[in-house]
């Protein structure tokens, strides 16, 4: 009910209205003093501010669509292969921009509670710490996703402020998001000590903790360091990457366990709040709409869909062809039989010579008296950042470093794990001169159709970037990856009323 009573008083402020202009003023700021009287109240505000991430996180960006490894898109999802080859008349079209106003949602949110907190009276210490800790860390994540999405873009003023807002530069909008993540670190307990109200146990790994904040600053730190050209920034990754793995920061970070082998990974890890999961976002079925939150849910078909045939897998949106998966997984790498279906069968075969994906095997399906269940969505979290990817992209950053000493023993214990070869492989023709590269195939291969890989293209560099993605991308030169080929078009809406906003360069010339 209190949960209810913020969402309707940030509504009936015009504090959600974050639209085109980012109007963030509070017509009506007397609600808030009605509002911000007690812990519960500080507990319930939180709350909706995670309610508004989880939907916010539960979107497939499409970045995540631009770097998924597909080799076919059916034929009643060609905007998909539209937009995996940045066709300005998708991407940039005013119906299909991407918006950001989701984000900014998030942040006015977590804006009005840092304006308004201190009006709770009688509130244990360490309690409303942990309330601004969850904003901090929602911050964080926000500005993280806006950085990468959009490079340039704007960073609030706190829900007081009525004024335009033009962008900050792309390396503000990480440091912002580094800053917010090091505060939440600093004053958010480990996953296994938080506390909800009336301090009951809180298990989601969505809420932000040491762990998760950590995470998402060895995110943060990488992109900075390789894509913003610090280099001193990509010794920071490697350190905030480190503590998961050093004993001397287990106490005080929490303890995170890779998952036994690739199968534990699809039974558990993926499904949630697994060992080797540090992030995720909630899925709460009866508040979400029925539709797609994983890149890897447009694979899905047989056998995981109940009633489905072999060449059902025609219809699925993304495919995958048996033969690459044989020349991504080797023989002997356990991720082959834990992430497609029996791929050695003969008689699973279909005529199009698609490989059955089986990394998500839980299904929700919505009763109907009439007919048989039908299909609502996966039965899962959506899992953002695991051990495993933490472990790979430290390998990434020591690569860059010059430790490839390091990066291999990384690298060899992600593969140990899946019972592949190790590095260097002889039979692969494997040496340290490859190194970065099969880091990357580590990632591409281990991270799966998580939503990771084009941010990884885009942090090993332009070559990876022509070679990696779509004949779109191929064509960039490094001019227009200068001028922001890679992030996004600023949605329309931000212009409206609001002189001081601007495309990027890339895009400017490609609104219609």
């Amino acid at each position: 009910m209190k949960q209810t009573i913020f969402y309707l008083c940030i509504l009936l402020s015009g504090a959600m209205i974050v639209s085109c202009e980012l109007d963030l003023e509070p017509k009506n700021s007397v609600t808030f003093e009605h509002f911000f009287k007690t812990e519960e109240d500080l507990f319930s505000a939180v709350a909706e501010i995670h309610g508004q991430l989880r939907e916010t996180l539960l979107s497939v960006p499409y970045h995540e669509y631009m770097g998924a490894p597909i080799d076919r898109i059916s034929g009643t999802a060609s905007v998909y292969e539209r937009l995996r080859n940045l066709d300005p008349n998708t991407v940039a079209a005013d119906s299909r921009q991407e918006q950001w106003k989701k984000y900014y949602n998030v942040l006015t949110l977590a804006d009005l509670f840092m304006d308004n907190y201190h009006k709770a009276e009688r509130v244990n210490p360490g309690r409303l710490n942990f309330c601004i800790g969850q904003c901090h860390f929602a911050k964080a994540v926000c500005y993280m996703y806006l950085g990468r999405i959009w490079g340039d873009a704007v960073i609030t003023k706190g829900s007081l402020y009525s004024g335009k807002y033009a962008k900050s530069p792309a390396k503000a909008v990480i440091d912002t998001a580094i800053a917010y993540a090091r505060r939440a670190y600093d004053i958010l307990p480990k996953y296994g000590e938080m506390r909800g109200i009336g301090g009951k146990a809180l298990v989601s790994k969505q809420y932000g903790c040491k762990g998760s904040a950590a995470a998402v600053l060895a995110h943060l730190y990488a992109w900075k360091g390789s894509v913003l050209g610090d280099s001193q920034a990509l010794r920071e990754a490697e350190a905030w990457c480190s503590r998961f793995f050093d004993p001397a920061y287990a106490d005080e970070i929490g303890t995170y366990t890779l998952a036994a082998d690739p199968e534990e990974v699809c039974q558990k890890t993926l499904v949630r709040t697994g060992e080797e999961s540090i992030f995720e976002a909630e899925v709460n079925f009866y508040e979400l709409s029925p539709g797609y939150f994983l890149p890897g849910t447009f694979m899905i078909s047989y056998p995981v869909m109940l009633n489905s045939q072999r060449e059902d897998v025609a219809d699925a949106y993304f495919g995958l062809y048996l033969d690459t998966v044989n020349r991504m997984y080797r023989a002997g790498d356990k991720r082959r039989t834990a992430y497609f279906y029996k791929p050695d069968d003969p008689q699973e075969a279909n005529t199009l010579g698609l490989a059955y994906l089986y990394k998500w095997r839980n299904t929700y399906y919505l009763q109907s008296s009439a007919t048989e269940p039908i299909f609502s969505n996966m039965d899962c979290n959506k899992v953002l950042i695991r051990l495993a990817d933490i472990c790979l992209l430290r390998a990434e950053c020591r690569v860059k470093l010059g430790d490839t000493a390091g990066a291999a023993e990384d690298l060899n214990l992600i593969r140990g794990r899946a019972g592949a070869n190790l590095f260097p492989d002889a039979d692969a023709g494997e040496n340290a001169a490859d190194l970065q590269l099969l880091v990357f195939r580590e990632r591409e291969k281990e991270l799966l159709l998580e939503g990771q890989r084009y941010y990884d293209v885009v942090r090993n560099g332009n070559d990876y970037v022509r070679r990696e993605l779509s004949e779109g991308f191929a064509a960039l030169t490094d001019t227009d990856i200068a001028n922001g080929a890679l992030y996004l078009p600023v949605p329309r809406t931000a212009f409206t009323d609001n002189d001081l906003m601007i495309q990027n360069t890339y895009w400017l010339s490609k609104m219609k």
